[in-house]
């Protein structure tokens, strides 16, 4: 059998970097194209394919989903009769990106941080997740800040909960001569300056995370994370555990869990370090790739 020819379709948006690095891991064994929406509307199925990865944008109901150009889209990866694989992005591990398709729970599907639940009732062949960078921060400098709350500034009811604003209110209330405010420009440069944090508040967005506790496993600061985390797989190679790798909490126990922490330093490092550990382990874009190598050999005939 000669190279397998893999084509991408792809549409901008959040969560997509990581698989696209997948993808440029495969190595020789495949010959890799990749092509926006427009252009595959134009162009149609390269000569001599045998898989089709396709993504649009992930929220059907949001403004920027291009109705009119992604019915024709559609209509192009329907027709193709090689292996066919759905892209879903979607910020939330348990939402359909491809609802409107009849065979959308049997196609195989690369997901990111799905649910359990999304596990069981979906074909998902390979699991995805932030696009964030690999690199990881060692201890190399002194933790002076206790408590960093970063949310970022967005109006009141911008999500569709209430978490962060109740999250504010406890550490103004509670924890204001420990926390840190302040937005940091640049991805990376946030990320940098947590190597100075012992403590990251992390909230829900749009899914069940946001930029920050990528940020604090890698910086290696403790994330105090939402247990809304705990349904997700955040980390395609390994599993999160609540109490050694970061902590939860929900807004009844928000003050108790977060006092205990500042009551026991040994504790918070003891997690904080386990974090980073974990993130090592569990974001590896590497063996994504030959995980996903190995199943398009075992498809494609």
């Amino acid at each position: 059998m000669g190279k397998i020819k893999l084509h991408h379709v792809y549409h901008t948006g959040a969560n997509i970097l990581y698989f696209l690095h997948v993808l440029d891991a495969l190595g020789e064994e495949v010959e890799l194209t990749k092509e926006g929406l427009y252009d595959f509307s134009l162009n149609g199925i390269p000569e001599g394919t045998d898989v089709l990865t396709y993504q649009t944008f992930p929220d059907q109901y949001n403004k920027k989903f291009n109705k009119n150009l992604v019915e024709k889209t559609d209509k192009i990866f329907k027709s193709f009769e090689g292996l066919k694989i759905l892209v879903c992005s979607h910020d939330c591990g348990d939402i359909d990106s491809f609802e409107r398709f009849p065979d959308s729970k049997t196609l195989p599907r690369v997901k990111c941080f799905p649910t359990k639940w999304f596990i069981d009732n979906y074909n998902v062949i390979l699991l995805s997740t932030v696009s964030s960078f690999e690199k990881i921060y060692e201890d190399k400098l002194d933790r002076e800040t206790i408590i960093s709350c970063n949310f970022g500034e967005k109006q009141d009811n911008f999500y569709h909960h209430m978490i962060r604003e109740k999250v504010t209110d406890y550490l103004d209330d509670s924890f204001l001569n420990f926390v840190e405010y302040g937005w940091v420009k640049g991805k990376e440069n946030y990320v940098k300056s947590l190597r100075k944090v012992r403590i990251v508040i992390g909230a829900p967005g749009w899914g069940r995370y946001n930029g920050s506790y990528s940020g604090a496993l890698r910086a290696g600061a403790l994330l105090f994370a939402h247990r809304s985390l705990n349904d997700i797989q955040f980390l395609p190679h390994d599993k999160l555990i609540d109490g050694e790798d970061y902590v939860s909490y929900d807004l009844f126990n928000f003050r108790i869990k977060l006092q205990r922490l500042l009551d026991s330093p040994k504790e918070i490092d003891r997690i904080r370090k386990n974090g980073r550990r974990k993130w090592k382990k569990g974001f590896d874009i590497n063996k994504s790739a030959k995980q996903f190598l190995n199943y398009l050999k075992g498809e494609v005939k």
